[in-house]
């Protein structure tokens, strides 16, 4: 094992759960003792990790790879995002190999995952561009069931942000003796199997242009890179855009002024309608549109961005959205809904496009896991809350329930107290569901040597512990099985704070 005191050259410090920890950029870590309470037997420790669980290391329960990432990369850009290997060595956590991702753009990654839509779509790309034409090959591998959960909108992100992704992903090159890196690499790397290609009958990948703008297919869509390449002439240029444009006004009986310069901004199109302006301007990078739409804004011209190959979402509150092909042309997308171009200026005009900070949650939708307990080998549940869900019934991820809670200003939906007395009123007055859930309190932890609220079982009370409800929440991130999902009503609804933009009918 390499020495935690060798090869490192920054030393910071982070809190992490309530804990605080001095971090390494070699990885290692050490949980610092609590002012006025006695030292821990794990206190005051440089280590990389006292155990490895699905290839990472753990330290009392903690990841340690999270840890790192929260001292040397901040905090994550919203909840929903993880942190990636970069080279898929999951034991090495040197800041310079992690990153956040969402967990769609994690999942892609995944040489597995990656090989297997590869083969059935011909690139990830033509599956992010329409993840709909999977459909049904979950059914072949359980293991796939998160493929119908992915909304068009993410796709649409993910997409955006693909080549840039595999451009800084893939093994790492080792620097010749560096003795932390041998050590490192030396470790199981989870390389799999990909025999399972053969058995796999790959779909019909082959796809029809669908620009109204009469783009001529290619001869060779037959081959596998013609595929792809004809799916990538589906990318909208500003030339497009702009003919587009032009026409949608002309046939609405819009004025309509091309390359509009006031004394310190400028859109690509200023349209008038009913003595409203219109600004709507391309963008590469929703950040660009920051410099100018509040200037467009004070002037009392409403400025709108359409992006078409990136996606920021640190400024979503900004009024872009992602523009993109369908059948008939050209759509813009805004949160779950998509509109032509005329139907989006026509929204904009009558403010119906309405940006939300914050919604109401009212429910949760739960989905209870059977287990068999690891020492008696009965079988019971424990649940997991998979979408909050708001008074208009549209779903969130659970970005603030969960064992990953990091909000604390929310409440807890994994271990809170409400939670827990409207689960347990609801197995109640479902008996036919067959629910058997033992008690949630304190236990001790022989593992983490210390005391945490667990679920436990109901007949011998062993720990359901924190290793058990983080695979478990893997393995049901993207579970969308409408069969599994159980609404409860919360008895006190709660804000949480969002940024979103919808469309008021």
């Amino acid at each position: 094992m390499i020495d935690v005191n060798q090869n490192y050259s920054r030393e910071v410090e982070c809190e992490y759960k309530g804990e605080k920890y001095k971090v390494r950029d070699n990885g290692a870590i050490l949980r610092m003792a609590r002012e006025g309470k006695p030292k821990r037997p794990k206190d005051e420790v440089w280590t990389f990790g006292e155990s490895i669980n699905r290839g990472y290391a753990w330290f009392c329960g903690e990841a340690v790879h999270r840890i790192v990432a929260y001292a040397f990369l901040g905090q994550p850009p919203t909840p929903q995002h993880v942190v990636d290997h970069i080279d898929t060595n999951r034991q090495n956590n040197r800041p310079e190999n992690l990153r956040w991702l969402t967990k769609l753009e994690n999942i892609l990654l995944n040489p597995i995952t990656k090989a297997k839509i590869e083969f059935w779509c011909g690139s990830v790309e033509n599956f992010l561009k329409d993840p709909s034409q999977l459909s049904g090959h979950e059914k072949e591998d359980a293991n796939f069931t998160w493929m119908r959960a992915v909304n068009p909108v993410e796709a649409q992100r993910t997409l955006a942000s693909w080549e840039r992704l595999l451009s800084k992903s893939g093994p790492r090159i080792m620097s010749k003796g560096n003795p932390i890196e041998e050590w490192i690499f030396k470790q199981s790397r989870f390389d799999k199997d990909l025999d399972f290609i053969n058995d796999i009958e790959p779909v019909n990948t082959t796809i029809t242009p669908t620009s109204t703008l009469n783009v001529e297919p290619d001869n060779s869509t037959m081959q596998a890179n013609s595929v792809r390449n004809e799916s990538n002439r589906r990318y909208i240029s500003k030339t497009e855009f702009m003919k587009a444009i032009q026409e949608t006004c002309k046939s609405e009986g819009w004025k309509c002024k091309k390359n509009y310069k006031a004394e310190d901004w400028k859109a690509d199109v200023l349209i008038t309608i009913d003595n409203q302006s219109i600004a709507i301007s391309i963008y590469k990078r929703a950040k660009e549109a920051g410099k100018f739409l509040p200037l467009m804004e004070r002037d009392g011209v409403k400025g709108y961005g359409l992006i078409l190959s990136s996606w920021d979402d640190e400024i979503s509150h900004f009024p872009c959205f992602n523009l993109q092909w369908n059948e008939n042309g050209m759509e813009v997308i805004v949160s779950e809904s998509k509109l032509s171009l005329a139907e989006f200026i026509k929204k904009v005009s009558e403010n119906k496009i309405e940006h939300l900070s914050k919604t109401k949650i009212t429910a949760v939708d739960v989905i209870f896991d059977e287990m068999e307990c690891y020492s008696c080998k009965s079988t019971h549940y424990i649940f997991y809350v998979r979408y909050l869900v708001d008074e208009k019934g549209k779903r969130y991820d659970d970005a603030y329930g969960g064992y990953e809670h990091d909000q604390p200003n929310l409440p807890d939906l994994q271990f809170g107290e409400e939670i827990l007395e409207v689960v347990r009123r609801y197995i109640d007055e479902h008996p036919e569901k067959g629910i058997i859930m033992g008690e949630v309190k304190e236990r001790h932890s022989r593992t983490r040597n210390e005391d945490y609220v667990s679920f436990g079982c109901p007949k011998c009370d062993a720990i359901v512990g924190d290793f058990y409800l983080r695979n478990m929440e893997i393995d049901l991130m993207y579970e969308n099985d409408e069969s599994r999902m159980n609404r409860i009503q919360l008895k006190t609804p709660f804000e949480m704070p969002i940024s979103d933009w919808v469309v008021n009918e």
